[in-house]
């Protein structure tokens, strides 16, 4: 890792660096030092980027954020003629750890930071500001749907929204604890049958 570089690369390298330890050994075990030799660099060179480890954890999980934001975008852009349930499943997919591109790290990696939310006043409220956007399109998503006629004329977008959230993490939760028992396969099953349950139309 050369001392001279494009500083945004390396802070992302550093963040990535800083990923895979909390994937093999845990959040507690990601200090400077350790992360510097995951990287094969020096804890000053570290230090260039990140004065401390709690400025180098709350950009890891904005990056790790940035990562998910940057699949879901992609699926919503594309120019398919996917309906509206297939590619909310597609976002739900990403979102659960059970799409294609996806790791069973991932789940352990999102999991350790939700973790140190609870304790961790900045770093829960980027969680929750994460959460209520993925909710808040959802709640677009589900409003759509029933001025079109494609779920009940009387469902509660907003509540479908939170609903579908709450599922959403519930199976990211397995799939980051069991993922031996609740595989991609299963995960994509279970999410199918709970957006099936609210298109009705």
């Amino acid at each position: 890792m050369p001392r001279h570089a494009d500083p945004v690369q390396r802070r992302r390298q550093v963040a990535e660096a800083l990923l895979r330890v909390v994937d093999a050994e845990g959040l507690d075990a990601a200090s400077i030092p350790r992360i510097a030799r995951e990287l094969g660099a020096t804890t000053g060179l570290v230090q260039t980027y990140f004065r401390s480890k709690d400025e180098l954890l709350l950009f890891a999980f904005g990056h790790l954020q940035d990562l998910v934001r940057e699949r879901v975008a992609a699926i919503l852009s594309e120019d398919t003629d996917d309906s509206l349930d297939g590619r909310l499943l597609r976002v739900a997919c990403v979102l659960a750890s059970a799409d294609e591109d996806a790791q069973d790290s991932e789940g352990r990696v999102w999991l350790a930071f939700l973790a140190r939310a609870a304790f961790h006043p900045v770093l829960r409220e980027r969680h929750l500001a994460g959460a209520a956007e993925i909710r808040d399109r959802f709640e677009e998503a589900f409003e759509w749907a029933r001025t079109h006629g494609q779920v009940a004329g009387d469902l509660d977008a907003r509540a479908a929204a939170v609903a579908l959230g709450a599922f959403v993490d519930g199976i990211a939760l397995q799939r980051a604890l069991e993922p031996e028992r609740v595989t991609k396969d299963v995960a994509r099953r279970l999410l199918h049958d709970h957006l099936a349950r609210i298109f009705t139309g």
